[in-house]
Order: structure tokens, then sequence, then C-alpha cells
């Protein structure tokens, strides 16, 4: 279905990547058929362990696409969804958060508003009530942590991913990196979106609901430094090309990471804290071999 708001005609996909979640996603599904203008598709794709949230979607919800998740992390359940959407704009929304009514009312306001500044290459980002703390996009420290506010003027780099409509042309140019099993992937997505030219906008009105679960969080918490790190190194090398201060930043974020865990934990942090820094390197190798081959692949093309 196309929903029109004053002259606007958008077609918003709705993906949610779940796992385990059933009782979360209850809610989730709900909200999104109170939204005042219709959603033109839901997405359910299903990294579960069981057969919970399948038989709940198929048998409760027979307007939505089930899909089979491919059970290799949240980025990798992110792109199988995207390959299904049909629609103008695409958003994420986790299992966990509520499709606010208005939502999609204050994101068509905000693209008429926009794109007229800035063309079609145009992401919305919202904001998002966690839990009564309402949540803001902020850019990464050196380190990769999501801390540094955004100052007036400042060039937003990054999203809150429960709450932000993407272009559908955005996903034919690039997906989320499918070694990121947790953490960060959205950081990663938004980083190399605004390198390929799109600019972000910040809508305050549009605000989504977010009630965290507990369900999976020892499954994923692991992941976290990993990711961390994987993708700081990435936006120095590859996106800002820079690459003393990747290495740079691989020194003293190592470094960091080993003294943290021994903070923490003592000889069981370090130990967590080695583990994670080997599946960094072991990510970047992967990546820059990536890199290699695609660099190799277009200088054959250009020779003809």
């Amino acid at each position: 279905m196309t929903a029109s708001f004053n002259n606007y005609n958008i077609r918003l996909s709705v993906c949610i990547c779940t796992r385990n979640r059933p009782e979360d996603l209850l809610k989730a599904l709900l909200s999104i058929n109170e939204s005042h203008i219709p959603i033109h598709e839901t997405i359910v794709s299903d990294d579960s362990t069981d057969n919970r949230t399948e038989k709940l979607v198929k048998e409760h919800f027979p307007n939505v696409l089930y899909l089979a998740g491919p059970r290799k992390g949240l980025s990798a359940n992110r792109n199988n969804a995207i390959r299904a959407a049909t629609g103008t704009h695409l958003m994420f929304i986790d299992d966990d958060v509520v499709l606010a009514a208005d939502f999609l009312e204050k994101i068509c306001q905000s693209l008429l508003e926009n794109e007229p500044l800035y063309g079609r290459k145009l992401i919305i980002t919202g904001l998002e009530n966690k839990r009564g703390d309402i949540i803001y996009p902020h850019d990464q420290t050196f380190l990769g942590f999501q801390k540094r506010r955004y100052e007036g003027g400042d060039a937003i780099k990054t999203v809150v991913i429960n709450s932000t409509v993407f272009p559908m042309s955005l996903f034919e140019e690039i997906l989320f990196d499918e070694q990121l099993i947790y953490g960060y992937e959205e950081v990663d997505f938004a980083t190399r979106a605004v390198g390929r030219g799109y600019t972000i906008v910040l809508t305050e009105e549009a605000v989504n609901f977010h009630y965290p679960s507990e369900v999976n969080r020892d499954f994923y918490r692991p992941h976290i430094v990993t990711s961390r790190l994987y993708v700081t190194f990435k936006k120095y090398m590859y996106t800002e090309k820079k690459a003393a201060k990747a290495v740079s930043f691989l020194l003293v974020a190592f470094t960091h990471a080993m003294l943290h865990g021994i903070k923490a934990e003592g000889a069981a942090g370090l130990s967590k804290s080695l583990g994670a820094i080997a599946s960094s390197i072991r990510y970047i190798r992967v990546h820059t071999k990536q890199a290699s081959k695609i660099r190799k692949t277009s200088n054959e093309v250009l020779q003809g």
C-alpha cells in the first residue's frame, strides 16, 4: 500500500530481526498495526532456536512476511530481511521496540522538509524513549565508544537504529557487515553511508519506545568489544583513509581493553579481552583481503 502525507508518497518496509523473544515481538507487531499511516509491509527475520516465533507470526499475523533467519548474527539477519523488502524506504526495529503511532507522520514531514536541501540520499534518524530515558545519536570517541554528543552544526554520522528510516536505494550500494554478530553494526553501516554521500538528519519529534529484554543478552554480550575494535579500525582505515590513525588506534585500544579487563575481572577479564582482540584481528584480516580483492577487480575493469 502507498501512503500519502502532504503529497509525499512512501512505502515503508519495517524489518524486525528477532531471536527467542515471541512475547516481546507480539507487542512490536501490534504497535505496527496502530500506525496512523499504514505500513507498506512488515518483515520478521527469525534467528530463534525454537518454533515459537514462527508459530506466532504465521497463526496471528498472516500479513507479515516471515523469514527463517541465517543464524549467523544480527548483521546477517538484517541483510536477510533487506533482500526481501519491496518498499521505497526501510527501517529496523528491535523485537522489544514499540512503534509510535505518529512515527511515520513525523518521518514524512521531515523528508518533505529536507529532500529539497539534501536530495534523495537522505537518512532520517529520530530518537528512542528507553524506559523514560531519551536516547540521541552520539558520535564515537577515538576509542570507538558512542559517548560524544553532537553540537549544533555538527555533521551527524551515526543513528538511533530503532528510529531511523533509510532510502531503499542505499541497500543497493551497501549492506551490513556480516562479520559483526552483534554490536556497532549500525555504527559501521551509518559511517559507510555517510562516506558514500548520504546525509543523516535528526528529527527529534520522531520517537519510538524501547523496552530492552534480557533474553539473549548473554549470547550477544561477548561480541561487543570485538565489534567496537573492528568497526572503529575500519572507519579510520577505509572510510577516513587514515592509516596512521588506524594503527595508533589499535595500539591504544588493545592496551585499553586488556587493562580494563584486568581491572574488571582480573585474570578472567584479561583472558576475555585477549579473546576479543584476537577475534577483531581475525575480522580485520578477512576485511583486508576482501578490500584488496575488490580493488584488484576494479583496477582490472578500469584497465579494460
